[in-house]
């Protein structure tokens, strides 16, 4: 599974809207057979852009939308308190999401490079 980091889906958004294939929809089409989903935290993050949230819905409803839950929680917890330097709140959550499920993460940010087993592709 691709999880989509926010920098990504709004990359994708992007490009999109201008209708032009750019790095974000190169790499889904490359991975079209795999699935891809966005964390409930990418969800909040990028509904933040958007005046009305069924245009967010429209957008996001290719995706599974993976909600947090205890194991999560604690993933997040274990990796912050395990990191030399600390990831933004929200990275950690979508960091420990990904290795509860086992997924990459697609993203155009570098500090899931400092995230141990975490497994990433940047665009």
């Amino acid at each position: 599974m691709l999880l989509l980091d926010t920098s990504f889906v709004i990359e994708l958004e992007a490009e999109h809207a201008e209708r032009r294939m750019g790095p974000a929809r190169r790499l889904l089409a490359a991975r079209a057979v795999e699935p891809a989903a966005i964390s409930i935290v990418t969800l909040a993050e990028f509904a933040e852009g958007f005046e009305d949230f069924s245009e967010v819905e429209a957008f996001i409803s290719h995706f599974r939308v993976i909600a947090l839950s205890r194991s999560i929680a604690y993933r997040c917890a274990e990796l912050q308190r395990r990191l030399p330097q600390r990831l933004g709140e929200n990275d950690a959550w979508i960091a420990a999401t990904a290795l509860a499920y086992g997924a990459e993460v697609a993203c155009r940010e570098r500090a899931f490079a400092r995230v141990p087993r975490l497994r990433y592709v940047g665009i």
